[in-house]
């Protein structure tokens, strides 16, 4: 334990660039996530792009107060502005000139079978206009899971649902709207978590660089047969710098994971399942790291790996746009990286809440595991 304090020591001596550089990121990072959100200079809930209003287009096949209420919630409560022509292919001629964002098409019976406790949904329709689009989709759930606690509530009574309707989800409802601003906002909250967490994994990866280069830097000019000749065996040696890196990246993600979580209530994901799925990246990346630097014999090749793996380990991991499972090989090959199955877990368990944590932790924890047992195996006959 000595002899790998002493390694430990002598590591991060030489790594004062690496822990600067660590710390810069982090404060980015930081900076990033406590920028102020610019104000939207209109009163209503950012829903004017530029100077025009945005514009939705609602065919009426129920013609009902419910239907109503959905109307007048877009125009009074959103300000939008609706068209509301009942023939589906002038609407669509619309949507396709750009002179509408949506096509929501109002289901006949939706308002008896809401009357009697059951939802049937609206039918939206859309173009890539996405900006606008995720603005809709929002607005619209929001709605309707308004509509669904009162449904539940009257328990197929109508005259108790026409009056819950009028008073709780009417146009000036303001639970309506807080429940459309709190859901955005919540949206907005995961998407910026998301890519700061994509980041973040980029920036514990240049520890392969780091740590790569030292190993690799001491078996080139003989410190490292040196070192080993001395008292300290050469396991002591690897497991005090792969200590310093697993301590240096383990600071900067809890700090940065323990300022998101403390400033934000919304991520939909338990910060233990956070730290812990964080903890087995590092991890995996500094037995990575060890591997790569055992397996390699010139700086060029280390750099050119190193580099690879971080830019492209994480593209096609998934850490800045989801990996859909309809990309074919490409989908295959993310889930044979550890970038996958983190950024698997950020994005989709605050919208499933059936979605099991145990899965991902656990390929994570494999992963870590093998890039150990890989580097002991290699490390071992170099040994020999």
């Amino acid at each position: 334990m000595k002899n790998i304090w002493l390694i430990f020591k002598h590591t991060a001596s030489r790594s004062i660039l690496m822990m600067i550089i660590s710390a810069a990121a982090a404060a980015v990072m930081l900076t990033l996530i406590t920028a102020p959100e610019k104000k939207p200079e209109e009163n209503e809930i950012g829903l004017k792009f530029g100077n025009s209003t945005v514009r939705v287009g609602i065919i009426d096949y129920d013609e009902s107060p419910l239907s109503e209420d959905l109307k007048t919630y877009f125009t009074e409560c959103l300000g939008m502005e609706t068209e509301e022509e009942k023939n589906y292919d002038f609407q669509a001629d619309m949507l396709i000139d750009r002179k509408i964002s949506a096509i929501i098409e109002v289901p006949q019976g939706f308002y008896s079978s809401a009357a009697a406790g059951k939802m049937i949904p609206l039918t939206i329709t859309t173009l890539d206009d996405y900006e606008n689009v995720a603005f809709i989709e929002v607005y619209a759930e929001s709605y309707m899971r308004s509509a669904e606690v009162i449904s539940s509530a009257a328990k197929g009574n109508e005259d108790t649902f026409l009056k819950m309707l009028s008073s709780d989800v009417s146009s000036g409802s303001v639970s309506a709207v807080e429940m459309s601003v709190e859901t955005d906002a919540a949206d907005k909250v995961r998407v910026a978590f998301c890519l700061v967490e994509g980041f973040m994994m980029m920036s514990m990866m240049g520890v392969l660089f780091f740590i790569s280069s030292m190993i690799l830097s001491d078996r080139l000019t003989g410190v490292y047969s040196r070192t080993v000749c001395s008292v300290i065996k050469p396991l002591e040696y690897v497991v005090g710098i792969g200590l310093f890196g697993v301590i240096c990246c383990s600071a900067m993600s809890l700090v940065v994971t323990l300022y998101i979580f403390g400033t934000n209530d919304s991520i939909g994901i338990p910060i233990w399942v956070m730290i812990l799925v964080n903890e087995l990246f590092v991890l995996f990346s500094v037995g990575t790291a060890i591997m790569f630097a055992l397996l390699v014999k010139g700086r060029q090749t280390l750099f050119a790996i190193d580099i690879g793996y971080t830019t492209l380990g994480c593209m096609l991991g998934g850490a800045w746009f989801p990996i859909a499972d309809g990309l074919g090989a490409v989908g295959h090959i993310a889930k044979f990286l550890p970038q996958y199955w983190v950024m698997d877990l950020v994005r989709n368990m605050p919208y499933d809440p059936d979605f099991s944590s145990l899965t991902n932790i656990c390929i994570l924890a494999l992963f870590a595991v093998l890039s150990y047992l890989i580097s002991a195996i290699i490390f071992t006959r170099k040994n020999d």
